[in-house]
């Protein structure tokens, strides 16, 4: 090497040197002009009061109190209150779901994330040749391992009593479709293709308990009360991929346990009724719900049971809103449910008048009953076209109260749902079937059951409870209170006026959490703004 050479490197070297000082030089100012950026827009923007995707209202910011502060709740209910209200909270939900959409792939037609579903482990049966249902961890390299341990209390096959079903229905009949991707997610939840269903795990022994209850109800009546069981299967049973059929126990099996023990209640078979229509829109892809259309032949295989008149679909007006999406993809955040929106429909009877009457009731901070409104008239359908993601709530606007339609249909019948909010969507289909019609939820009820229906001068009684709450144990606490609590008489005119507090029972098992705390929390948190659009 000549000198001159020798004399250049070392001035190259601190050139390259300099160079590299001041490119990282650049990227720091860069990162803290972005930083600086990002962390003065969550501070100065205006923050986020309410969440569409999650159907609830944000944090608020939490008053001052020298106890709060002292224990520490003041500090950390400003940190939630931070970090609930981001700014544009559901865009960038949005913008993660579908980062996440792109960062999963497919392996064997699943698509897979890293995610744990959790199945129903409260007192699960299973049947010989089913994988006892307990938990699935779905991690990122595309395995699947299964935890097959012991299940609490299972039975190695469906009780003898079940051999000979009311529902004549084999589980081969049911129509499902072809595998498609499949996405597990966490709270159960499955999406296959554009749908997304809730896999099933259920009780055998809880739902002979639920039989027993719905028994007490027809002792507690006497001769003179009809009292029916309708036990409401989900999307998963008809439209769950064979490739993930291990995961999701038979609704129909547990159905046909639960009418085996009734002995005087009438069972409705809404299986079969549903099972032959599985390819038309009977339930909704976007939402945990099934549609007007799967409840209209629900209710009409009831009212074949009852023995009262039906009217035709053509009898009905439809009405049709567009760009649909449900609770699913506020549960799984799954990008393609949103971008795959379905259509909103119910049916106004042509030639029926409806008289309803609501009687709501107030909710604390906890969910707990504080009291009741006075009675209100208003619709039966109510507008939330402008809600879309609450447009379930269009039957009576939620679950929180009781409701009383007097119909033009001069009978002499009176109805009683108890329901879940599946029952929501039955009433529509029966206004010209009875004369009244009192829909009751049974988490918020706090009147004695057997004297209100009795001053009420109740004919007929109908249970209508999806598949996993008549297979939840805290289904059967719910109706074994309502027969206990209280007996002060409920007046005719207003309920209002023998309103006691109470709570919603505490305890709830996985599946209930998914279908009840999850998959219902819309219709809950919903009511304030319910009450926003009645008045």
């Amino acid at each position: 090497m000549d000198k001159n050479s020798q004399k250049s490197a070392p001035r190259y070297a601190e050139k390259k040197d300099k160079s590299s000082k001041g490119a990282a030089a650049a990227y720091v100012a860069a990162i803290a002009v972005i930083f600086a950026a990002v962390s003065g827009a969550m501070v100065f923007m205006p923050r986020s009061r309410e969440s569409v995707l999650e159907q609830r209202e944000l944090a608020e910011f939490p008053t001052y109190s020298r106890e709060s502060f002292m224990d520490g709740t003041y500090t950390a209910e400003i940190s939630h209150y931070f970090s609930d209200t981001v700014p544009m909270r559901d865009r960038l939900m949005e913008m993660a779901s579908a980062v996440q959409e792109f960062t999963g792939f497919r392996s064997d037609d699943i698509k897979l994330h890293n995610v744990t579903v959790a199945e129903n482990t409260e007192e699960t049966s299973v049947t010989e040749g089913t994988a006892p249902v307990t938990e699935i961890t779905v991690i990122s390299n595309g395995s699947v391992v299964e935890d097959t341990g012991t299940v609490s209390n299972a039975e190695t096959e469906v009780p003898a009593e079940t051999e000979a079903p009311v529902s004549a229905v084999t589980q081969e009949t049911a129509a499902a479709p072809a595998d498609d991707a499949v996405s597990l997610t966490n709270n159960g939840i499955a999406v296959v293709g554009t749908r997304a269903i809730m896999l099933y795990g259920g009780s055998y022994s809880v739902g002979e308990d639920y039989a027993a209850v719905v028994e007490k109800y027809k002792k507690a009546l006497g001769d003179d009360v009809n009292v029916y069981c309708m036990v409401i299967p989900t999307s998963s049973e008809f439209y769950c991929p064979e490739s993930i059929s291990s995961y999701n126990n038979s609704q129909l099996d547990n159905i046909n346990n639960i009418y085996s023990h009734l002995a005087n209640a009438v069972p409705v078979d809404a299986y079969s009724a549903l099972k032959d229509h599985t390819a038309e829109n009977i339930y909704f892809r976007t939402d945990h719900h099934w549609s007007s259309l799967g409840a209209y032949y629900a209710a009409e295989k009831f009212a074949e049971t009852a023995g009262v008149p039906f009217l035709d679909l053509s009898e009905y007006d439809m009405h049709t809103v567009e760009g649909y999406v449900g609770t699913m993809y506020s549960y799984t955040q799954d990008i393609t449910i949103k971008n795959n929106p379905e259509d909103f429909f119910y049916y106004v009877p042509k030639n029926v008048e409806l008289d309803t009457t609501y009687y709501n009731y107030q909710l604390g901070d906890g969910n707990e009953i504080i009291g009741m409104d006075e009675p209100m008239k208003s619709t039966f359908y109510l507008n939330f076209s402008n809600s879309k993601s609450m447009l379930y709530c269009t039957f009576m606007g939620g679950d929180a109260k009781i409701t009383h339609v007097n119909t033009s249909t001069k009978n002499g019948r009176r109805l009683a749902i108890f329901k879940d909010s599946y029952g929501n969507a039955l009433p529509q289909f029966l206004f010209g079937s009875f004369e009244d019609i009192y829909v009751i939820d049974m988490r918020y009820f706090t009147y004695n059951a057997e004297d209100y229906l009795k001053e009420h001068g109740i004919t007929d009684v109908l249970f209508a409870n999806n598949a996993f709450h008549a297979t939840t144990r805290s289904t059967v606490n719910y109706y074994e209170k309502l027969l206990t609590q209280g007996r002060q008489p409920a007046a005719t005119s207003s309920p209002a006026s023998s309103a006691v507090t109470t709570s919603v029972p505490a305890e709830t098992s996985a599946v209930e959490k998914t279908v009840t705390s999850a998959a219902e929390v819309s219709e809950q948190t919903a009511e304030t703004d319910i009450r926003k659009n009645e008045e």
